[in-house]
């Protein structure tokens, strides 16, 4: 018969791998949804709060509310109220990536992250950029 204590640690072994296959299944799929998603430095989950798994920062619950897709509202959107748009941290300040789309973020370099408030892009990477607001995301440099 198996001790109380060696059961325990089975049970727990099992639960552990089972969080972390469940966490890896999600993250590849949840960072090609959105511009940038696995470009954020020292942010491989952006939606959720670091050490904390599967705690939800603002972005990921943002995220979830926009049906886990990358919208025009959830892009223009500051998840993290530190006075840029989420599209703007994610390079894409005109809102016009998709998924589904061939065209790539304006930059994949110098992306913040869109749910911490302490980490902000440089504003003048999108300074000259002039977004057309009724055009569905058309813009032109």
């Amino acid at each position: 018969a198996m001790s109380a204590a060696l059961g325990a640690r089975v049970l727990f072994a099992v639960m552990a791998t089972a969080l972390m296959v469940l966490r890896v299944a999600s993250y590849p799929d949840f960072v090609s949804q959105v511009p940038n998603g696995a470009n954020v430095p020292g942010a491989p989950e952006i939606g959720h709060v670091p050490h904390d798994w599967p705690e939800r920062n603002a972005f990921g619950q943002d995220f979830d509310d926009a049906g886990r897709e990358w919208t025009q509202q959830l892009c223009e959107a500051d998840s993290d109220e530190d006075g840029q748009t989420n599209g703007q941290e994610l390079g894409d300040p005109c809102c016009e990536w998709s998924e589904l789309s061939d065209r790539p973020p304006r930059w994949t370099d110098g992306v913040s992250h869109p749910g911490d408030p302490s980490k902000t892009s440089d504003p003048s990477r999108w300074a000259s950029i002039r977004c057309e607001a009724e055009a569905g995301g058309k813009s032109e440099l």
